[in-house]
């Protein structure tokens, strides 16, 4: 396996063998050790001595359900950390059969030149992006640069935001149907490959084959046996019927009440029901809506594709944190114009759910009134044209705060919150707080409730090394792998010995990277802090009025133990 370095500085690409201390480290654990070998922490996050590192799973290439995704890290434009940000699509089996480890970015063009970097069987080459495609939105610029070559290529791309460097700005990843709606989303990394002047990547993996395991004859049982695992459990039933957006109804419950309403005020919305999974499933039949994988060998398939009225495609990424933060956050209810956002924000190239924090901060400012979708939609309109307006929207939820004043911020390490509600899901506050990758959900998603401080604790720290793992192996998280699996699969196709405490060890090391760097960096224990409102503004549920009320002392034992 190759590590492929590019350099924007003097435009040459040049190959070498990854170094052995690699051998074992994919996603997001070697995105984030080679940030941190490389990237100076107090760099400009938009300067030329940081890096966007791309990389495949360990388990990349090989017919492990789920073991397509590729993970992107660098120094979060957005906060200013170590960041990774994973997604599926069809990248990150191309790159694994084409030998590539990882894809280093480096360095910055001295011109004003956008360029499109080119990966086959042949090698890699930059060169000049068509001039028509820059200010393109991400559903041209795939359809443009990929053609009828879906089956063997895949086109990652930014759109306007990343163009503008703004902070919200995500690196779009086509699907396996061609669409741009597979998103690194969280952090800011589409500024930082729109600072690298790259308005697109194109992986070719024609003529090449998928990568064989050490031990052929176990891989391939233990292929069959966590596809048959992963197919019987129950939540695969639920995401295979409604996607995410499936549990909107559970977290709208009263004793739950972990849904964003008004701006992070409320936790339950009167018109859930009607953006709910439930509901887009009812409506599938008539419009010709569908569940699909969102890469090739997926099993679980909880990618909606979602149509309007007359057949016609809207998104196929209308997911639970999607729909809440654009949609419960602003109080719309309206399914129609939520599904239109997540496409704006996919062609535009924005984080939903960073755009969806902005927004209800914005709508707080009066910029626009809460349950206007008619006036939400316009402010894409700003992002896309890049006003002064739609330049704050577009830099994320504390650069709007900033400029209006307002000191009830709902962000951890500049990240604006994902949907899961802290004062109702206590180990989700500690997941925030204590995280490298800040406010982002999928570093170590923990529902409990009503068990002790201390087990709140040891679940979060417990959820945040194995994900990290997950993220690492390249497997998704809705496949539900147990750190034995992992360690399974990644004994018999890198011919190694490993067992649970290996693959944990995985996870906990990608923590501690993560961490170094961003302390390094300048994060000090402010960087943990909840904000306040979260500790004095209750959530009313069922069971009574409710804040994120663990103290300090708790959080800080995150590290000690680890």
């Amino acid at each position: 396996m190759n590590l492929l370095r590019v350099s924007l500085t003097d435009l040459t690409v040049s190959t070498q063998k990854a170094p052995d201390k690699y051998a074992l480290l994919g996603g997001r654990a070697l995105t984030s050790r080679i940030v941190l070998n490389e990237v100076p922490p107090n760099c400009d996050p938009l300067g030329p001595d940081n890096k966007l590192v791309m990389a495949p799973g360990l388990l990349g290439a090989t017919a492990a359900t789920t073991s397509g995704r590729t993970s992107f890290g660098g120094k979060s434009p957005l906060m200013g950390g170590c960041k990774e940000a994973n997604v599926g699509g069809t990248l990150g089996h191309r790159l694994s059969r084409l030998g590539i480890k990882a894809v280093v970015m480096e360095g910055a063009p001295s011109d004003d030149v956008w360029r499109v970097l080119r990966i086959d069987s042949s090698g890699a080459r930059l060169e000049p992006a068509p001039e028509d495609l820059i200010g393109k939105g991400t559903y041209e610029t795939v359809e443009r640069l990929l053609g009828d070559d879906e089956r063997t290529t895949s086109v990652v791309c930014i759109g306007p935001a990343g163009e503008q460097q703004l902070g919200a700005a995500s690196i779009a990843v086509n699907d396996p149907e061609g669409r741009p709606t597979r998103h690194a989303a969280r952090g800011g990394l589409g500024a930082l490959m729109g600072a690298k002047r790259l308005k697109a990547i194109v992986v070719d993996d024609g003529g090449a084959k998928n990568v064989e395991a050490a031990d052929k004859q176990a891989y391939r049982e233990l292929v069959l046996s966590f596809s048959k695992t992963t197919l019987e459990d129950p939540r695969t039933k639920n995401m295979n019927a409604y996607g995410t957006a499936g549990v909107l109804g559970y977290v709208n419950r009263d004793k739950i009440a972990s849904l964003p309403t008004r701006n992070h005020r409320l936790g339950t919305f009167a018109g859930a029901e009607k953006l709910s999974g439930q509901r887009i499933a009812e409506l599938a039949p008539e419009r010709g809506g569908k569940m699909l994988p969102c890469m090739a060998g997926c099993i679980i398939k909880c990618a909606i594709l979602f149509n309007d009225e007359e057949g016609e495609h809207i998104t196929t990424a209308l997911e639970f944190e999607t729909i809440t933060l654009l949609g419960s956050n602003l109080e719309i209810d309206d399914l129609e114009a939520v599904a239109k956002m997540d496409r704006l924000c996919d062609d535009i190239g924005l984080d939903t759910i960073e755009t969806g924090n902005a927004f209800g901060l914005a709508m707080e400012a009066g910029v626009a009134a809460f349950g206007d979708w008619q006036a939400a939609i316009k402010l894409f309109d700003e992002i896309r044209e890049g006003t002064e307006l739609g330049k704050l929207l577009g830099s994320g939820v504390v650069a709007v705060a900033k400029h209006y004043g307002i000191d009830r911020v709902p962000a951890v390490k500049g990240m604006g919150l994902p949907a899961w509600e802290p004062r109702t899901l206590k180990a989700m506050g500690i997941t925030y707080a204590t995280s490298p990758q800040g406010a982002d959900h999928t570093a170590g998603l923990v529902t409990a409730r009503g068990v002790t401080d201390e087990t709140y604790l040891q679940a979060s720290r417990h959820e945040q090394v194995l994900q990290a793992a997950v993220d690492s192996v390249g497997l998704c998280q809705f496949s539900n792998p147990p750190a034995e699996d992992m360690a399974k699969l990644v004994s018999a196709q890198h011919g190694v010995s490993w067992d649970t405490d290996d693959a944990m060890a995985l996870g906990k090391q990608c923590l501690l990277d993560e961490r170094a760097f961003n302390q390094q960096a300048g994060f000090g224990r402010d960087a943990d802090e909840i904000p306040e409102f979260l500790r004095t503004e209750a959530i009313a549920t069922a069971d009574g009025d409710s804040v994120f009320d663990l103290p300090d002392e708790l959080l800080d034992k995150f590290w000690v133990d680890l």
